[in-house]
């Protein structure tokens, strides 16, 4: 399969490699670091990043890799929706785009064009976690009922952009061991909601079990550190680079690649994951709301469709209707009336006729829009 690279950070390059390495072929790059360049030597010297509207031709690759990159987020976010809206296969690293807005537009022109659209974390893909998955129903099988959950993300660089950057992949393995998150409650260190720098997070879900997440400075390594805490012990799991765990991460970039590879040869296009990396987005984007009310926030699924928005659009327009054609009718009527024109005895005909119109345009997303492809 012929594979693209678009952007280079620290997951899409191991997921070229593992691309690589199982025989795939890759057939164009761009917006690739020159020490990136240095340091695996597969990647050609050319820098394809101003020809990337390429990639919308499928005859360029059969699927596209895409990371970060050096690009602005505008143009990264447009690419990903033109991709996306011509039903390109795609493979991205995890968070991409730190406005939880931009995975709804993305959502919306994947639904438009069925591409298959997965994301990667490598969190995710750790041995280790999968071997969690049952301890919430069933319980540890050496420690017993788990009572909570706690994360422990270790980071130099505090800044609000690093923390809630970390913050995504994190709650988004959360979700992945504990169940679907729904309540999110923030604290941070002053109650100033600008200071990230000891941020707290408590989250529950639909097993009531408490999770709790918050970012420290590192005492060696950076990483994150997972505790089940149970009845009788606690089972800890380090993600850093001198942990075991921390030395498999660059494993699971192989089992996403296989993933995505199976999804193409099949066109499942319901194999993509994206609302996953949308429900992370969004409970990320709720910890200012949290921060701002000073209370824990219920966080609903929400997903922006064109017919979502096309309601939000003729909301508006009927407002508008209301508050100012009628008005302005009357008042229309009664200035003809005073020069001596009989207008004001059509108005209602016009009215009605206006809002027949608005009425029968509610109709057009059935005629327009396709059904969701999930």
């Amino acid at each position: 399969m012929r594979f693209a690279l678009l952007g280079g950070d620290a997951e899409s390059l191991p997921l070229a490699a593992a691309a690589v390495a199982a025989g795939h072929e890759l057939t164009w790059q761009g917006d690739i670091s020159r020490a990136d360049r240095e340091a695996f030597a597969w990647l050609a010297e050319v820098d394809a990043a101003e020809e990337w509207e390429d990639l919308l031709i499928a005859e360029t690759a059969d699927a596209i890799l895409i990371g970060r990159g050096a690009c602005g987020a505008d143009l990264r976010a447009r690419q990903v929706q033109e991709l996306a809206r011509l039903g390109r296969p795609m493979l991205v690293t995890f968070p991409l785009f730190d406005s939880v807005l931009t995975y709804f537009e993305v959502d919306m022109s994947r639904t438009e064009g069925g591409a298959i659209l997965q994301y990667y974390n490598p969190l995710r893909e750790v041995p280790a976690v999968a071997a969690t998955l049952g301890w919430i129903a069933q319980g540890h099988p050496q420690f017993g009922r788990v009572e909570q959950i706690t994360a422990t993300r270790t980071l130099r660089d505090r800044s609000r952009e690093q923390v809630l950057r970390s913050f995504a992949p994190d709650v988004d393995l959360l979700s992945y061991v504990a169940g679907k998150l729904n309540r999110l409650g923030a604290h941070a260190a002053t109650g100033n909601d600008a200071d990230y720098s000891a941020l707290s997070v408590q989250l529950l879900g639909a097993a009531e079990l408490p999770v709790r997440w918050h970012v420290e400075p590192p005492a060696d390594a950076e990483g994150l550190n997972l505790q089940f805490i149970c009845e009788r012990g606690r089972e800890t799991i380090r993600f850093d680079s001198q942990s075991d765990v921390g030395q498999t991460l660059q494993v699971g970039a192989a089992a996403a690649i296989g993933r995505f590879t199976s999804a193409i040869a099949a066109q499942d296009a319901a194999a993509s994951n994206w609302l996953q990396a949308l429900r992370a987005m969004e409970l990320t984007d709720s910890i200012e709301i949290s921060l701002r009310r000073g209370r824990m926030i219920d966080v609903h699924d929400q997903q922006l469709t064109e017919q979502l928005a096309f309601k939000g659009t003729m909301s508006a327009f009927g407002c508008a209707v209301l508050l100012l054609i009628i008005p302005g009718l009357l008042a229309l009527g009664w200035l003809a009336g005073a020069v001596g024109i009989p207008l004001a005895e059509y108005w209602p005909h016009a009215l009605l006729a206006i809002l027949t119109i608005f009425l029968g345009l509610q109709f057009l997303p059935k005629l327009l829009y396709k059904a969701p492809k999930r």
